[in-house]
């Protein structure tokens, strides 16, 4: 199983999106609203373009995923193989 590890300390990013997330938190909602649509902040790690700064896998399970990565791709590339080999035979069987 992935376990994503969080950076100690925090990326100075993160800590200022936190700062404005507690900020939007306590505002009524128009200030809500103004901070939606005039300040640049996330208030979702998981849509956060700077989420990898923050939260990391470990070199075993990058690893691991590269790996199942690699394996799927042969998978994939001997179902093309194997496609292209039936598509031979059946083009020799019609000469």
């Amino acid at each position: 199983m992935l376990e994503w590890k969080e950076a100690n300390p925090l990326p100075e990013r993160c800590i200022k999106c936190e700062e404005q997330a507690e900020r939007y938190y306590a505002a009524d909602d128009a200030e809500k609203l103004r901070m939606e649509t005039e300040e640049d902040f996330c208030l979702d790690c998981g849509s956060c373009d700077y989420a990898l700064e923050r939260f990391y896998l470990s070199r075993e399970d990058e690893l691991r995923i590269k790996k199942k990565g690699l394996q799927k791709a042969i998978e994939r590339m001997q179902r093309q193989i194997t496609e292209i080999d039936l598509e031979l035979e059946q083009l020799a069987i019609q000469e």
